[in-house]
């Protein structure tokens, strides 16, 4: 989040206790490095008791040593200490009202799901110094993470005015506007190229790039993304890593991961190379991209949370891609083509009138899905022993606004004596539970038609599918992993279709699996194939109890498939850079990749037909 800078252990000074031969200061600077490496065993094991005890003497003995208690409070969080961590920042708050040790404990609750605590210490920080538009831009974040997107999306555009150069802070409000009830797709398009334009053109003067260029070559494709991590985008990464031949191409990838997990280092041992650039600034990622000699660059993130764009705006690689991370364009030039299919941006819709990148089009579909390896077998129908049908949701509590509450209760009021089933990031927190169940009142759904559950781990969470009939998707921004381990755990997802990519990707993942008839293009159409699904309860068994046979049927775990056409895309975008008379020109920051008259065809080995519409039109 944005001005929760780490606390660096301070400096070792004389006279300072010592733990097991070493200055406190020392082992709090050795555990702070394991953390920024990802060896947070390691940190877990220098901050033993005897190591945290002696901070809190020295603390105990010299109150004005609140460097070291801040750098152990820091580093207790960053470990999952969080208790330990809370306990350290809130003895800091004796000694007065201090806005960063409020905004750190607030961001502490935020990312552990404590949101009504976290909503009441960032609205402290923001008291104790209300022109600090930093903590305006996280209080905005958990506000709409609460439910209160209008709220949020006033304060984060305040702070956004408040901090022009502050390019994070921008893409965070890009993203989040996706998430409110309506969505004009050339507003949205003109907010893109506006950061473009606004943050872009700061990157410097561009690059001569000396690839190679030798079209039938192995390529070197470089992924960057913050997500290497227990994550949605890990979860449709990981398949293309699986799928990928190694004699087509190289795989580096840059991570700017911010906790390391088990994830990370599994995706990290399936890369040819894994690069770690949690620490290195815009220019030096740029540069090592380019000493690494990357012919294909993909973007994994667009404008989510700590991404990497003013690196693409650099344009380390000759050729740039954006993919699968975000709903939308970058709106940067620098960025040639972005990766989708025909059902989330349909070509006669003049879709591509809304993109600063060349969309190219994946036969088979934009995603991949890997199902976890932990995931349990199907449940019963709980309709059937339950004697009522229970709907459902998982999505992020960010995507269900007051049109999404509206639907699902029109669900609800036509289905006598249904339930509704949702897991809400602080769902278990009695004032998130209340404005949800509130809201539904307001639609005639009493609160004993609603169960809400809180945060689960990975496992507990697709257990809690067996508790659920029906999915119903959020809108306008569908969900993506959410209903494809709803498939996966044998749940049939209703979705309604919009204009824009976010809310066509149901569409897209249903059709993949030969459920494209559950995708409604009206909200009257939407209740009344739930509806349909749910006074069937036999043909909803026989779909919940065949689901994993017609997913493995379908091509949409296929990895070897899906990887096979994305390699096709980008040897065509390979040939046409080598074809390019100006490939060896240096090219100013924000530049359209030039691009050949006619369409290239891939070799006869690569037999994956991949469409541009554009390919041929483009000069």
């Amino acid at each position: 989040m944005f001005g929760n800078d780490s606390s660096k252990p301070a400096e070792t000074f004389i006279g300072e206790p010592s733990c097991g031969g070493h200055s406190a200061s020392e082992f709090l600077a050795a555990a702070a490095e394991a953390v920024r490496s990802g060896r947070r065993d390691y940190a877990a094991e220098v901050l033993d008791d005897r190591a945290i005890a002696s901070v809190w003497r020295i603390f105990e003995a010299d109150r004005s040593r609140t460097d070291l208690l801040s750098a152990l409070a820091e580093i207790l969080a960053q470990i999952g200490r969080v208790d330990e961590a809370e306990r350290c920042y809130e003895k800091l708050l004796e000694s007065g009202p201090n806005a960063a040790i409020y905004n750190k404990l607030g961001c502490l609750f935020q990312c552990t799901g404590r949101l009504s605590e976290a909503g009441e210490y960032l609205q402290k920080a923001v008291r104790t110094e209300p022109n600090k538009p930093e903590l305006w831009a996280n209080l905005a974040r958990v506000l709409m993470e609460m439910g209160r997107m209008q709220e949020g999306i006033e304060l984060l555009r305040r702070a956004v005015e408040k901090m022009p150069d502050n390019s994070q802070a921008h893409s965070n409000l890009l993203f989040r506007l996706h998430q409110m009830p309506e969505l004009n797709r050339q507003r949205l398009f003109e907010e893109h190229k506006r950061w473009g334009r606004l943050h872009a053109s700061a990157a410097s003067a561009g690059t001569v790039h000396h690839n190679l260029p030798d079209p039938e070559r192995r390529l070197r494709v470089g992924y960057i993304s913050p997500d290497f991590r227990r994550h949605s985008v890990a979860y449709f990464f990981e398949p293309l890593l699986d799928g990928h031949d190694r004699r087509e191409v190289e795989i580096y990838c840059y991570g700017n991961v911010e906790f390391r997990d088990q994830v990370t280092e599994r995706l990290a041992r399936k890369c040819d190379q894994y690069r770690d650039i949690r620490n290195l600034d815009d220019k030096a990622v740029a540069e090592l991209i380019e000493q690494d000699g990357i012919d294909i660059l993909v973007d994994l993130a667009g404008h989510v949370g700590d991404n990497n764009l003013l690196v693409m705006a650099r344009r380390p690689a000759p050729v740039q891609v954006t993919w699968l991370g975000y709903p939308d364009t970058t709106g940067l030039t620098a960025i040639d083509y972005r990766l989708t299919d025909t059902f989330t941006d349909p070509p006669d819709s003049g879709a591509q009138r809304f993109y600063t990148e060349e969309l190219v089009y994946l036969p088979d579909g934009f995603l991949c899905y890997s199902p976890p390896d932990f995931a349990p077998p199907i449940a019963l129908l709980p309709a059937e022993k339950a004697g009522f049908v229970t709907f459902g949701s998982f999505n992020n509590s960010c995507k269900i606004n007051s049109v999404v509450t509206e639907l699902w209760a029109r669900v609800l009021r036509a289905n006598a004596n249904s339930h509704l089933l949702l897991k809400l990031k602080g769902g278990g927190e009695p004032q998130i539970r209340d404005r949800y169940l509130k809201e539904f009142e307001k639609g005639g759904i009493g609160r004993s038609r609603l169960d809400i559950l809180g945060w689960q781990g990975p496992s507990e969470h697709l257990r809690s599918y067996a508790r659920m009939d029906i999915a119903l998707d959020t809108y306008p921004y569908n969900g993506a992993t959410t209903t494809c381990e709803a498939l996966w755990m044998g749940v049939p997802t209703v979705s309604l279709v919009g204009q824009c990519h976010a809310s066509r990707v149901g569409l897209s993942i249903l059709s993949r699996v030969g459920l494209g008839f559950f995708a409604a293009s009206t909200a009257d159409e939407y209740v009344a194939k739930a509806t349909a699904l749910a006074g069937n309860l036999p043909a909803l068994a026989q779909i919940r109890y065949s689901m994993r046979a017609r997913i493995a049927a379908s091509g949409l775990c296929y990895t070897r498939g899906f990887a096979s056409q994305i390699e096709s895309a980008y040897r065509q975008m390979w040939y046409r850079w080598c074809q390019s008379p100006l490939r060896r020109q240096k090219k100013a920051i924000g530049m359209a990749l030039p691009v050949a008259e006619t369409t290239v065809q891939p070799a006869a080995r690569r037999n994956s037909e991949v469409r541009s519409d554009t390919f041929s039109q483009r000069t």
